[in-house]
Parts: C-alpha cells; structure tokens; sequence
C-alpha cells in the first residue's frame, strides 16, 4: 500500500481525494493546515502531493522546508492557478533536487487520479536514475553514506558506466558520455547524491582522479573500434578551483594514449553560476591542452548567454528538461529551437540530452540538432555490455564494423 501526504487547506477536497485514493488501495493522510507539516513525521511518506496557494505556509515554502528535510519522496502539485504557475512550480523542485512526479489542475477527474497513481514508475526522474538501475529502495542518510563513500574512493570500488551519443542524420556513434555508479549493498546511490556528498565533505578531488583515471582506462579499450569517437566526462564545478586537473587530466589521457581532443569536459551551468567558481584560467588551460568543454544543462541556469560569450566552450547540452516537455509545450519548442539556432551560428556542438522516443528524435533533427543521447538509443552501460551493444546497433543501421576491430573488441571482453 502506497502512503500518500496531501497538504491542501479545502477540506472538502480533500475529503474526496482521501475517499478516492483509499478506494484505489492507498493509504492517504491529509493536512489541512500548511504549517502543521513541520510536525509531521514523513519518514513513512511516499508521495506529497501540495495545493500551491494556501494561507500561512504556500506550496513554495513547503518546497523549501522538503528541500531543508532532505526528503526523498515523490512530490506532485494541483491547483486551480495557471498551468504556467504549476510548471514554475515544477521547475523549483527540480532545482530543489527534489523528485518531482505530476502536476493536477484543478478539478480534475477520478479518471485522471486513476492516470496518475497507474504509473508505473511512480516518479518521473532523469536517465541517471532511471528504476531499471535501483535495486532496492533501502535509505541511507548523508552522514551514513560518507564513511562508505571514503572506503569506496580508497578501494576504487566505484564504477564507470557509458551513454552513447548518437549522430541524428546518420545514426553513427559520435562518442559516449562517462557516468559515475556507486552500489552500496546492492542499493543505487544517485550520482547527484554521492557527489553532493564529496563536496560537503572534502573529498571530491579524489572521486573525481577516481572516475577520470577509470573512464579514459575502459574508454581506451574501445575507442579505436569507432570512427572519430568522442569521450565526455563530468567535472565538479568545485574542481575548477584546483590548479592541478588541467595535469590530471593531461597526464591521464597520456598515459591511455588518448588524444586530448577525443575529451569533452563537462560543466554544469546552474553549478558554475551557484557556486561562483568558474575559473577562466583553468578552461583556457584545457583548451590550450587540446580538451573540450560543454556546458551541460543548458538553459537551467541565469549565466548561459554570458558563459558562450566570455567561455572557451566548444559544445553545448540541451537540458533534458526542454526536450521531455517538448511535446507538451509550444513555449519549450522555441527555446529549444532558439538554443540549436544560436549554438549552430556560434559553431558549437549541439547535444541533446534525456531523448525517449523517436517523435523528439524527429522534431530535433528538423531544427538542425546534430547529436543526442538518452534511452531510446541506448541506457549506460558497463564496458563489458558496449560490445554487443555495438554491435547489434551497427547491424540494425547498416553500418560497417571492420572485422579485425570486432575481433579487437572480443579480446577485450573475455
């Protein structure tokens, strides 16, 4: 039985909602006053599910004391206001790093409570952490991970798994990103999670030598066997206020033979703009080396036009948030089109990231987007998967693998 929080203040509402949801097998409890939340215990809570515009403590608020509570549950909006309100709304909590689920605009139907709590997934969240890769649904608080987390950086017990990126037109493999995993008694930490937790506690230098020194060693293994491959990689917006990763990561890339120019580093936008640690010194220095730089999550943050303007950046991602609600938005249509429009004139690389389906695949290659990545081409894999992966991809496109780099790549793998 799903246990469900509804904070709403029309207590005739949510006498429905309750009655409906317990008809549906589900355990729902009800607050009617905003400001008795800081009272409640939300351990056993699954799902919230916030009316925006109530007296003393607003929907917003709650956001921020969920955020401040580390809630881990799923979260869903309904008000009769604007849906462009809702979706602002939305937008918050994802900011927040909270696991946003639906929006419900009232009234709505028992029709539409049945569409809701029907989904499967429970929760609408990114291809980082999709259910496929959580294998149990065991908590662990921030302080209790730690001590974990330092053993995992020490054994190098982390592991690295990679996305591929696809070109649109053709269909050939452009490159693939590289994405920390970390399993702890067989439970799926976020990456999002484990990172956050390496900054507050100082080590994530040594996560990052980690996930570098692990990514370019298995991209090595298999970078000869695709055409013009690209490797990407994440970096801390935290790093780039360390002098010594432009050597790091020019001393790695030598020692796996990779050329500097097949590594796109990745920085986070909202992270550069929050922290306030983007250092131009260490991005010219990479580029100097010969690495490439994105700007991942593009379009999330306030900094973007400033970024292209005064960064040496050489390619761009588009948020996987403006490629999901593409299909439901007209407004999202033409930013997205706006952002392929300028990074094509400013001669960048343009990466969708979160694609799902093959209507987005469309409609991106129609604005002139280059490359993409997300589940409807692949999910990240470990290295002993991309083989059969590659394989089975090239076969389906009718593209040529020559058969001396096949029997390279099984060498590999047994």
């Amino acid at each position: 039985m799903k246990n469900l929080l509804l904070i709403d203040d029309d207590q005739q509402f949510s006498h429905f909602f309750a009655t409906a949801t317990k008809s549906m097998g589900m355990n729902c409890k009800v607050i009617n006053e905003s400001k008795n939340i800081m009272l409640f215990d939300l351990k056993p809570i699954e799902h919230i599910i916030i009316d925006l515009l109530m007296p003393e403590y607003d929907g917003l608020q709650i956001l921020r004391f969920l955020k401040e509570k580390d809630y881990r549950g799923h979260i869903s909006f309904t008000s009769g206001q604007d849906m462009l309100l809702l979706k602002s709304a939305q937008e918050l909590c994802e900011l927040h790093q909270l696991r946003f689920h639906s929006l419900l605009k009232k009234p709505f139907s028992l029709y539409g409570l049945d569409e809701l709590f029907n989904l499967e997934s429970f929760v609408k969240i990114s291809d980082e952490e999709k259910p496929k890769e959580i294998i149990n649904q065991v908590e662990f608080s921030d302080t209790e991970l730690m001590p974990h987390l330092k053993i995992a950086i020490e054994t190098s017990s982390l592991d690295v798994f990679f996305q591929p990126q696809i070109e649109l037109k053709t269909n050939r493999v452009s490159g693939f990103e590289a994405l920390a995993r970390w399993k702890l008694n067989g439970t799926f930490i976020p990456p999002t999670r484990f990172i956050a937790i390496a900054e507050k506690g100082g080590i994530i230098s040594q996560l990052t030598a980690i996930i570098i020194d692990k990514s370019l060693q298995q991209f090595s293994t298999f970078v000869s066997s695709i055409k013009k491959s690209c490797l990407s990689i994440n970096l801390s917006a935290l790093e780039l206020s360390q002098s010594d990763v432009p050597d790091l990561l020019k001393q790695k890339a030598a020692e796996y033979n990779i050329a500097p120019s097949s590594i796109t580093l990745e920085i986070t936008e909202t992270v550069l703009l929050e922290k306030n640690t983007l250092s131009l010194e260490i991005l010219t220095r990479l580029r100097l080396m010969g690495f490439k730089l994105s700007i991942d999550d593009f379009g999330t943050g306030y900094s973007s036009v400033n970024m292209l303007k005064n960064g040496p950046f050489t390619e761009l991602k588009i948020d996987r948030t403006f490629i999901s609600s593409m299909h439901n938005s007209n407004q999202t249509r033409v930013i997205v089109e706006s952002i392929i429009d300028m990074a094509t004139r400013l001669n960048l690389r343009i990466v969708a990231e979160g694609v799902e389906d093959n209507v987005t695949i469309d409609r991106l290659i129609r604005m002139g987007c280059t490359i993409a990545q997300g589940y409807v081409f692949a999910k990240p894999m470990a290295k002993s998967e991309i083989l059969t992966w590659l394989n089975d991809w090239h076969k389906i496109h009718n593209i040529s693998l020559k058969n001396d780099k096949v029997h390279f790549l099984r060498g590999l793998f047994k």
